[in-house]
């Protein structure tokens, strides 16, 4: 994961959130254009009342702004609408967009008798006529201003807000309206989109249910601000309210089963996961009424279970027995912010007076604000799961490692003791032929004496091995004569006649003389064993460079040419040289020995030659 993701999506949701401020700010600053004079207030207890007969009741006066709560009550509004100043059309905004039942009655003015002003006396039902999914009313209010009556009724929650502007007024309160929103929008998908990349990252359930919180979310409101009758005309509004008020109560038991999934890792006490559990249980329940009693008695279930959160979250973090990321500290101070932002929504919800940001979409802040939230902890959280993963991969790769030697190790063992109970059952097997004559023969004795050399090959190659395999091995530096321990080693050989050595200018390096020693011993046996009997094998040392060379060679032999890919690994032997004693390790002990000395060599066979070159430097 990209350690500097969070940070980069952190910055761009403070830069929306400042640039939606900004956009609010501007908002208020129009407010001298309001051309709505007066609201007024009656509640039709029953909503049986028609227009004629509410527009002779007693109204009260309220804000502009107005949070009512649930209720099964009709509520009339009248209006009292200016008048633009230079006569140009009005347009009176109703927010929110999805209220379930809003009617707009507007005054049908009656000339009476004489000079008078028009009065109003009667209303006629008028449709939104405003391009933009909030709901807008092109009108032409009369010298002086007019009386409008609005009628609403919703199954849920009614918070409304009313606004008369110009008409550039509106369209510049719509045009701030659609930024803020999609500006929230882009947050709350990029949210998404982090969560489900981190859910791919990680694999950890807790970015599943807040995926799934924040999908459902995002209909939620998109369905909330009105775009659900522009995006999708075909659609009627009674079905857009129905999947709006499913949305409400499949969010709320999303987000209260992701929190329980989050909390319960902090081992809380068992009571207070039981009180998610409940909660869970009554809000499918209210899904359930919803869709099949009464829309109305559900969607005030679900608002009295959320009512319940920020009381399950204090019981949770304060009974929690166990530190889990992003730390206690931090997820305390978190979800008291968190409890506060659905408190301030709760109180619009339930009809409390709020303030007109709150009433009107304290849905949006206490989405936003829980996206953020959340965000930060899961960052933190997902952080913390990066570093176990990576660390667990790399114990996982250490231990694999270990293996793998340890499976080298034991298929070397394997290797070695085939080939030394191999190697030991031949040279044994001719030792017990020739003895078995009782008597034995120059034949013999020259056999046994073979075998006996061969076996004792077999084992010095092997302590050469270990030497060389180990970490004792520390090559001395002292003046060596490549000519004279070649002279030696020829003079010590059996076929010392079949040896021809040729020593031109310096032949003195810095050197481990016993190392030297074996090298070529090795070097001369292979030429020996694996060549033609009674053939020559010429040794020549020979300046090069800034070092000297050693040729070795010979004519090809019974045994045939050896791999050049497998030449020095350990244990090989080619098919045919199998038929003679040997351990398979010469060569790996020459090259090993030749690399702790500082030198190369290779392997340089002609058409009819077998030659190594052993090159040191002086």
């Amino acid at each position: 994961m990209d350690g500097l993701f969070g940070p980069r999506l952190a910055c761009m949701i403070g830069a929306l959130m400042l640039c939606a401020t900004a956009l609010a700010a501007s908002t208020s600053e129009q407010a001298q254009e309001e051309l709505v004079l007066s609201v007024e207030l009656m509640v039709d207890p029953n909503a049986t009342l028609d227009v004629e007969t509410a527009a002779q009741a007693e109204f009260l006066p309220v804000d502009h702004t107005m949070t009512l709560g649930y209720s099964r009550a009709a509520y009339w509004l009248r209006l009292r609408i200016l008048p633009a100043p230079d006569g140009e059309e009005v347009v009176l905004l109703i927010r929110p967009p999805l209220l379930d039942d809003v009617r707009l009655y507007a005054p049908v003015p009656i000339m009476t008798e004489g000079a008078g002003p028009p009065s109003a006396r009667r209303y006629q039902l008028r449709s939104a006529d405003w391009p933009s999914p909030l709901r807008g009313y092109r009108l032409t209010p009369p010298p002086g201003g007019a009386d409008y009556l609005v009628r609403l009724e919703s199954a849920g929650s009614i918070a409304a807000s009313v606004t008369a502007r110009t008409r550039d007024g509106a369209l510049r309160i719509t045009l701030i309206t659609d930024l803020v929103q999609i500006g929230y929008f882009i947050v709350m998908l990029v949210l998404l989109v982090w969560a489900l990349r981190m859910l791919a990252v990680t694999n950890e359930y807790l970015f599943a249910w807040f995926s799934a919180m924040q999908g459902v979310w995002l209909v939620h409101n998109f369905l909330a601000f009105g775009y659900g009758a522009t995006l999708l005309p075909g659609v009627d509004r009674e079905t857009l309210n129905v999947m709006f008020r499913s949305a409400v109560i499949l969010a709320a038991i999303l987000s209260v089963t992701f929190h329980r999934a989050f909390l319960s890792r902090f081992r809380p006490a068992p009571l207070a996961l039981r009180m998610f559990d409940l909660q869970v249980a009554i809000m499918l329940g209210a899904l359930v009424i919803f869709w099949v009693l009464d829309r109305r008695l559900a969607l005030q279930i679900n608002a009295y279970c959320i009512v319940a959160t920020p009381f399950v979250f204090l019981a949770c973090i304060l009974t929690a027995r166990h530190d889990a990321s992003p730390g206690l500290l931090t997820t305390r101070v978190i979800y008291a912010v968190l409890s506060a932002s659905l408190l301030l929504w709760l109180f619009s919800l339930l009809g409390f007076r709020t303030t007109r940001v709150s009433a009107l979409y304290g849905f949006m802040i206490h989405g936003m604000t829980t996206g953020v939230l959340m965000f930060i902890i899961l960052h933190l959280h997902g952080l913390k799961l990066v570093a176990e993963a990576g660390a667990a991969a790399d114990r996982i790769a250490e231990i694999e490692h270990q293996r793998r030697i340890q499976e080298e190790k034991t298929r070397t063992l394997a290797q070695f003791i085939s080939m030394l109970t191999h190697e030991s059952r031949n040279a044994l097997s001719v030792i017990n032929m020739s003895i078995s004559g009782h008597v034995l023969g120059a034949r013999q004795r020259q056999r046994v004496a073979g075998a006996i050399k061969g076996l004792t090959g077999v084992i010095d190659r092997c302590n050469q091995t270990v030497l060389l395999d180990g970490d004792g091995l520390v090559p001395a530096r002292e003046d060596c004569d490549l000519a004279a321990i070649l002279h030696s080693l020829r003079a010590d050989a059996v076929e010392y006649w079949r040896i021809s050595l040729r020593a031109d200018g310096q032949t003195v390096i810095p050197g481990d003389p016993v190392l030297l020693g074996v090298i070529f011993g090795n070097l001369l046996d292979n030429a020996l064993k694996y060549s033609p009997p009674d053939s020559d094998v010429s040794v020549a040392v020979e300046p090069d460079g800034d070092g000297i060379s050693v040729l070795f060679a010979n004519l090809e032999g019974a045994a045939g040419r050896p791999d050049p890919d497998q030449l020095f690994e350990k244990y090989y032997r080619s098919n045919r040289a199998k038929a003679q004693i040997g351990s398979g390790l010469g060569l790996y002990v020459v090259r090993g020995l030749v690399d702790r000395l500082g030198g190369q060599i290779a392997y340089l066979p002609t058409d009819d030659r077998i030659e190594f070159r052993v090159w040191f430097p002086c």
